[in-house]
Protein backbone atom coordinates (compact mmCIF):
# COMPACT_ATOMS: atom_id res chain seq x y z
CA UNK A 1 0.00 0.00 0.00
CA UNK A 2 3.04 2.19 0.86
CA UNK A 3 4.12 1.68 -2.55
CA UNK A 4 1.28 2.41 -4.31
CA UNK A 5 0.97 5.74 -2.69
CA UNK A 6 4.89 6.63 -3.36
CA UNK A 7 3.90 5.73 -7.16
CA UNK A 8 1.31 7.94 -6.62
CA UNK A 9 2.94 10.86 -5.55
CA UNK A 10 5.52 10.56 -7.87
CA UNK A 11 2.76 10.48 -10.90
CA UNK A 12 1.56 13.41 -9.18
CA UNK A 13 4.64 15.10 -9.67
CA UNK A 14 5.46 14.30 -13.32
CA UNK A 15 2.20 15.39 -13.91
CA UNK A 16 3.21 18.95 -12.22
CA UNK A 17 5.95 19.35 -14.04
CA UNK A 18 4.12 17.98 -17.60
CA UNK A 19 6.01 15.75 -18.11
CA UNK A 20 4.92 12.74 -20.37
CA UNK A 21 4.75 9.50 -17.83
CA UNK A 22 4.19 5.63 -19.31
CA UNK A 23 2.87 3.41 -16.95
CA UNK A 24 2.11 -0.55 -17.29
CA UNK A 25 0.36 -2.50 -15.49
CA UNK A 26 1.15 -6.23 -14.64
CA UNK A 27 -1.49 -9.16 -13.04
CA UNK A 28 0.83 -11.25 -11.58
CA UNK A 29 -2.09 -13.29 -10.74
CA UNK A 30 -3.13 -13.90 -14.75
CA UNK A 31 0.64 -14.59 -15.33
CA UNK A 32 0.74 -17.47 -12.69
CA UNK A 33 -2.51 -19.15 -14.23
CA UNK A 34 -1.67 -18.94 -17.91
CA UNK A 35 1.92 -19.24 -18.09
CA UNK A 36 3.37 -22.36 -19.43
CA UNK A 37 6.12 -22.42 -16.94
CA UNK A 38 3.50 -22.95 -14.16
CA UNK A 39 2.04 -25.93 -15.77
CA UNK A 40 5.31 -27.36 -16.05
CA UNK A 41 6.28 -27.41 -12.57
CA UNK A 42 2.89 -28.64 -11.54
CA UNK A 43 3.53 -31.58 -13.42
CA UNK A 44 7.15 -32.23 -12.23
CA UNK A 45 5.91 -32.10 -9.18
CA UNK A 46 3.20 -34.43 -9.56
CA UNK A 47 5.81 -36.90 -11.25
CA UNK A 48 8.22 -36.53 -8.68
CA UNK A 49 5.84 -36.76 -5.47
CA UNK A 50 3.22 -39.34 -6.75
CA UNK A 51 5.85 -42.44 -5.53
CA UNK A 52 5.42 -41.10 -1.83
CA UNK A 53 1.72 -40.08 -2.53
CA UNK A 54 0.75 -43.60 -3.33
CA UNK A 55 3.04 -44.95 -0.36
CA UNK A 56 0.77 -43.10 1.46
CA UNK A 57 -2.75 -44.14 0.11
CA UNK A 58 -1.92 -47.81 0.67
CA UNK A 59 -0.85 -46.75 4.07
CA UNK A 60 -4.02 -45.61 4.63
CA UNK A 61 -5.63 -48.91 3.22
CA UNK A 62 -3.76 -50.59 5.23
CA UNK A 63 -5.06 -48.62 8.33
CA UNK A 64 -8.70 -48.81 6.87
CA UNK A 65 -8.26 -52.59 6.58
CA UNK A 66 -7.18 -53.12 9.50
CA UNK A 67 -10.23 -51.49 11.31
CA UNK A 68 -12.43 -53.15 9.02
CA UNK A 69 -10.51 -56.42 10.85
CA UNK A 70 -11.44 -55.23 14.14
CA UNK A 71 -14.96 -54.38 14.21
CA UNK A 72 -15.68 -57.63 11.69
CA UNK A 73 -13.62 -59.65 14.71
CA UNK A 74 -14.42 -58.11 17.94
CA UNK A 75 -16.90 -60.29 19.52
CA UNK A 76 -15.04 -63.42 18.02
CA UNK A 77 -11.34 -62.74 18.85
CA UNK A 78 -9.57 -62.54 22.13
CA UNK A 79 -9.02 -59.30 23.44
CA UNK A 80 -4.99 -59.94 23.35
CA UNK A 81 -5.83 -60.64 19.70
CA UNK A 82 -7.73 -57.44 19.08
CA UNK A 83 -5.55 -55.46 21.20
CA UNK A 84 -2.74 -56.76 18.48
CA UNK A 85 -4.85 -55.15 15.63
CA UNK A 86 -5.41 -52.24 17.69
CA UNK A 87 -1.73 -51.75 18.14
CA UNK A 88 -0.86 -52.63 14.40
CA UNK A 89 -3.20 -49.73 13.43
CA UNK A 90 -1.95 -47.09 15.59
CA UNK A 91 1.47 -47.81 14.53
CA UNK A 92 0.91 -47.68 10.97
CA UNK A 93 -1.79 -44.82 11.51
CA UNK A 94 1.28 -42.70 13.53
CA UNK A 95 3.68 -44.14 10.38
CA UNK A 96 1.18 -42.66 8.18
CA UNK A 97 1.04 -39.00 9.82
CA UNK A 98 5.05 -39.16 9.91
CA UNK A 99 5.06 -39.83 5.66
CA UNK A 100 2.36 -37.13 5.57
CA UNK A 101 4.20 -34.19 7.34
CA UNK A 102 7.52 -35.09 5.73
CA UNK A 103 6.20 -34.92 2.14
CA UNK A 104 3.94 -31.74 3.24
CA UNK A 105 7.24 -29.92 4.21
CA UNK A 106 8.90 -31.02 0.73
CA UNK A 107 6.20 -29.91 -1.38
CA UNK A 108 6.16 -26.69 0.44
CA UNK A 109 9.38 -26.99 -0.08
CA UNK A 110 9.93 -27.15 -3.57
CA UNK A 111 6.89 -25.10 -4.29
CA UNK A 112 8.66 -22.30 -2.62
CA UNK A 113 11.91 -22.68 -4.57
CA UNK A 114 9.93 -23.22 -7.91
CA UNK A 115 7.77 -19.98 -7.11
CA UNK A 116 11.12 -17.69 -6.28
CA UNK A 117 12.50 -18.82 -9.58
CA UNK A 118 9.68 -18.21 -11.51
CA UNK A 119 9.47 -14.52 -9.70
CA UNK A 120 12.84 -13.77 -10.77
CA UNK A 121 12.04 -14.82 -14.27
CA UNK A 122 8.76 -12.48 -14.47
CA UNK A 123 11.15 -9.66 -13.23
CA UNK A 124 13.32 -10.00 -15.54
CA UNK A 125 11.40 -10.04 -18.12
CA UNK A 126 9.28 -7.19 -16.62
CA UNK A 127 12.60 -4.74 -16.73
CA UNK A 128 13.08 -5.73 -20.14
CA UNK A 129 9.84 -5.08 -21.81
CA UNK A 130 10.07 -1.89 -19.49
CA UNK A 131 13.27 -0.91 -20.37
CA UNK A 132 12.71 -1.53 -24.18
CA UNK A 133 9.39 -0.27 -24.28
CA UNK A 134 10.56 3.23 -22.19
CA UNK A 135 8.26 2.68 -18.96
CA UNK A 136 8.55 5.09 -16.70
CA UNK A 137 6.67 3.03 -14.00
CA UNK A 138 5.20 -1.13 -13.84
CA UNK A 139 2.29 -1.29 -11.46
CA UNK A 140 1.52 -4.89 -10.12
CA UNK A 141 -0.90 -6.40 -7.56
CA UNK A 142 -2.87 -3.97 -5.43
CA UNK A 143 -3.97 -1.30 -8.41
CA UNK A 144 -8.12 -0.92 -7.76
CA UNK A 145 -8.72 0.03 -11.62
CA UNK A 146 -6.42 0.57 -14.79
CA UNK A 147 -7.00 1.25 -18.65
CA UNK A 148 -6.50 -1.85 -20.87
CA UNK A 149 -4.37 0.16 -22.81
CA UNK A 150 -1.59 0.72 -19.94
CA UNK A 151 -1.64 -3.80 -19.17
CA UNK A 152 1.46 -5.70 -20.24
CA UNK A 153 0.69 -8.52 -18.98
CA UNK A 154 0.41 -10.26 -22.12
CA UNK A 155 3.46 -9.39 -23.11
CA UNK A 156 4.99 -10.85 -19.77
CA UNK A 157 3.13 -13.90 -20.79
CA UNK A 158 3.60 -13.79 -24.29
CA UNK A 159 7.74 -13.58 -23.38
CA UNK A 160 7.19 -16.22 -20.61
CA UNK A 161 5.98 -18.95 -23.43
CA UNK A 162 8.71 -18.02 -25.71
CA UNK A 163 11.42 -18.83 -22.54
CA UNK A 164 9.55 -21.77 -21.98
CA UNK A 165 10.11 -22.93 -25.50
CA UNK A 166 13.84 -22.77 -25.24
Amino acid sequence: MKSLLISAMMLLAFSAQAVSVKVGIVKVEKILAEAPQVEAVNAEMLKRFSGKKDELKALEEDIKKLQEKYQRNELVMTQDKLDEIKKEALAKLQEFKQKEAVLNQEVSTMRSQKLAELQQQIRGIIEDIAKKGEYDLILSDGVVYTSDKLDITDKVLERMKKAFKK
